[in-house]
């Protein structure tokens, strides 16, 4: 089992990964090989950067949900911005685009769990539609619905989920959450949104940002290739892999090795489990992105192939296969071929 900074992966190591996949050869600056590297992964990145306008748009209605919620919660007061807290990949800074959902912590005051625990039957699912009417009043023109750990507002253009919780302040548990889960009857749950974000800034800030890079690529290739893996998952997979690459400190110069070793990486936990930073809570990994993986190395593989030979046609061509449209063709290098044979 491997565990970095609180975080837990357990290992079911398949017999045919390939061993080690750098190939021997070093990079030393920039030379006469792997010239398109680096434009490909600057243009792909910037491709699915957020732009200002989508940042601004769920900033706007984060804060229009926490300002609704507040009034009915915390009546005679002020709003203040600590209601409410941006958590997934907003709150993390691994958000791209298209723009997905927007995942926000309404912290409630303590008084409403008393109340909710009073309660007969799935008390957590009694608090969550409770906070749907509440949302319906300042938003009823949307079919705002409540199931699992979230109340779901599904916007033109976001989709919010907004999970009610009851924030920790002192004690062992200070700066954790715990959140209603509606499923199996109703429970509580532990939530460590700020552990999370430490440990991906602590990765980042030894790799030269490199954790939320590769996140971002990560979750071009789970949209594209319709892969069943949940995205915390993935980003523990990903903290985890760059803390321990060899390359962490690189530059984007060494990114097509990165995505390579990576998802050979990544066989390795078919079936194991991953634990989200803070808490103890262990999510089963399962196995039903192995074979996209698989197949997602295998054309890594060919990819940086055709890097190392500057063949950025051919390169980027493998690079779509399993990043989409948002990496682009590099039909430059094309007709420059073309040009050539002519």
């Amino acid at each position: 089992m491997l565990r970095v900074e609180g975080v837990g992966l357990s290992q079911n190591k398949l017999r045919d990964v390939r061993g080690p996949t750098t190939g021997g050869t070093e990079r030393h600056g920039r030379c006469n090989l792997w010239q398109y590297v680096i434009p490909h992964f600057e243009q792909f990145l910037g491709e699915v950067e957020l732009k200002d306008p989508e940042r601004l748009d769920a900033e706007g209605k984060a804060e229009r949900i926490a300002k609704s919620l507040f009034a009915k919660y915390y009546p005679n007061q002020v709003f203040t911005a600590w209601s409410y807290v941006k958590v997934g990949s907003y709150g993390k800074g691994t958000a791209t685009r298209p723009p997905s959902d927007l995942d926000m912590l309404f912290v409630l005051p303590w008084d409403v769990y008393t109340r909710i625990e009073a309660l007969t039957g799935n008390k957590q699912s009694q608090l969550l539609q409770e906070v749907r009417r509440s949302l319906l009043v300042a938003f009823p023109n949307t079919e705002i619905s409540a199931d699992g750990q979230a109340v779901v507002a599904p916007f033109q253009s976001y989709s919010a989920d907004i999970v009610p919780a009851f924030r920790f302040t002192s004690g062992e548990l200070a700066g954790q959450y715990l959140i209603a889960d509606t499923t199996d009857g109703g429970r509580w749950r532990f939530s460590n949104p700020v552990a999370e974000y430490n440990w991906l800034r602590q990765v980042d800030a030894a790799s030269a940002g490199k954790a939320t890079h590769l996140i971002k690529m990560l979750k071009a290739w789970k949209r594209e290739c319709n892969v069943e893996i949940k995205s915390i998952c993935l980003e523990i997979l990903a903290n985890v892999f760059v803390t321990q690459w060899e390359y962490r400190h690189q530059t984007i110069f060494y990114y097509d090795w990165m995505i390579r070793d990576f998802f050979a990486f990544m066989l390795n936990y078919v079936n194991g489990w991953a634990q989200p930073a803070g808490i103890t809570e262990q999510i089963l990994l399962g196995d039903c992105w192995a074979s996209k993986c698989r197949s997602a190395y295998g054309r890594a593989l060919k990819a940086c192939d055709y890097e190392r030979a500057d063949d950025g046609f051919a390169a980027s061509s493998e690079w779509q296969k399993i990043f989409g449209s948002q990496f682009h063709l590099n039909w430059a290098h094309r007709f420059l071929l073309a040009g050539i044979g002519a």
